[in-house]
């Protein structure tokens, strides 16, 4: 890639003087966990909260406190979710088991849902992907009196509401991930929280077992965190995204991944969380907002998947079919526009898990998997970015078309 302004599909803000304080915490000293965990607990009106490592490394631990002493294996998600999910569940020694998803809500494929639901289910993890609420009260009542847990999956959602209340909240545990990619960051982090005595005490019996971060992980992460956040600026980001080996944006499976608890640097770097947090959440409604009102100039083509209190981690949008994808895709790398294409299979076709799953079909969730992008609405997102992505989604993959008057030039003009 030759060097030309470049947006990552993501990013989530952090001051370089925030790294500079929280570096202090490399040499020991502070109490930043303990301060984090009630600031949480007043935010969320949690029992309890635990912080660890990774969002993955948050479900894996809420997953084997559960299991521990139940004769229940299956676990349900949705055939089209990040892969870190069923990594978590395998690590946990547990079950994938596959729901279909409705492609314009990306949420669960409810009939089908009620049928997969039996006495060896231990949960079912509804996800608020791309920021997007799930429909978590109806999972809720399809497993009420069942001794079915409901796992709220908020990795990609924090500060989101629905119904007025705040994701995370709704169902009867929940997890939160602190990747670079996410709402808020600390360069990786995973937050669990639940209102329910019972799941706390569970959680809490597995925790113990939970080691510290090795030291040489946590000068990474906050090292890590600094080249960030030099590196995210679209000034820079062509040089990292044209590195094959970072492999920016890649999503694999794998079941190795570090479980530990959260350390005293990361902890610090989320000083001021709920502030940093609002901001965020503001300002990426506010561009999907942009966006959305570009995209209605394409109906019929350009399909943007909303949702009444939508924070839009990133804008998912359905186009026509996946060669035009491939050629949105295409256009976008070109000339540094952030789009992205996400999940590249659905989890039945993950390579380690396709014997499991064989039988299969989740027409759904490869619809999805053939006609999704995401659109980036992090602050980096200007006026210029927006027109650009205009252009391209305006192709449509059908070769160059003329940019029209796009009008005044304000925040609240058209893509």
């Amino acid at each position: 890639m030759m060097p030309q302004r470049t947006l990552s599909p993501t990013a989530a803000p952090i001051s370089f003087w925030d790294l500079m304080r929280a570096g202090g915490s490399l040499w020991g000293g502070g109490k930043h966990r303990n301060r984090l965990v009630q600031e949480l607990k007043a935010k969320f009106s949690a029992r309890e909260v635990f912080l660890v490592s990774s969002g993955k490394a948050a479900l894996t631990v809420i997953l084997k406190a559960l299991a521990a002493g139940s004769a229940r294996r299956r676990v349900i998600i949705p055939a089209y979710t990040c892969f870190s999910v069923p990594s978590a569940i395998v690590r946990a020694g547990l079950e994938v088991v596959l729901c279909d998803v409705e492609p314009e809500t990306l949420d669960f494929n409810f009939a089908e849902l009620e049928g997969l639901i039996n006495e060896d289910v231990l949960c079912v993890v509804p996800t608020h992907l791309f920021g997007r609420p799930a429909d978590v009260d109806r999972v809720k009542r399809l497993c009420e009196g069942k001794g079915i847990v409901v796992i709220e999956d908020a990795a990609q959602a924090m500060g989101g509401q629905s119904g007025g209340r705040l994701l995370g909240t709704l169902g009867d545990v929940a997890f939160f991930s602190l990747g670079r990619g996410k709402n808020l960051t600390c360069g990786t982090g995973g937050i669990i929280l639940t209102r329910s005595l019972s799941i706390a005490e569970k959680i809490k019996a597995e925790y113990v077992t939970v080691p510290e971060a090795p030291r040489s992980e946590v000068v990474r992460n906050w090292f890590e965190m600094v080249m960030m956040r030099f590196f995210i600026h679209p000034l820079l980001y062509w040089l990292p995204a044209s590195l094959p080996f970072l492999r920016l944006g890649e999503t694999k499976f794998y079941t190795d991944f570090t479980i530990s608890r959260m350390d005293e640097v990361r902890a610090h770097q989320l000083q001021g969380w709920k502030r940093r947090l609002a901001l965020a959440n503001q300002e990426r409604a506010a561009r999907a907002g942009w966006l959305i009102d570009g995209l209605n100039l394409h109906r019929g083509c350009i399909r943007p998947i909303t949702g009444k209190e939508a924070i839009y981690l990133r804008l998912p949008v359905l186009l026509r079919d996946r060669e035009t994808k491939e050629d949105v895709c295409r256009q976008s790398r070109e000339v540094g526009a952030g789009l992205s294409p996400n999940y590249p299979a659905t989890i039945q076709e993950i390579p380690e898990l396709a014997s499991r799953l064989a039988g299969r079909k989740c027409a759904g969730a490869q619809e999805v998997v053939d006609r999704l992008v995401t659109l980036p609405t992090h602050q980096f997102v200007t006026e210029e970015d927006r027109l650009k992505i205009r252009l391209i989604l305006g192709n449509r993959g059908n070769g160059p078309a003329p940019m029209k008057d796009s009008g005044p030039k304000t925040a609240d003009s058209g893509l």
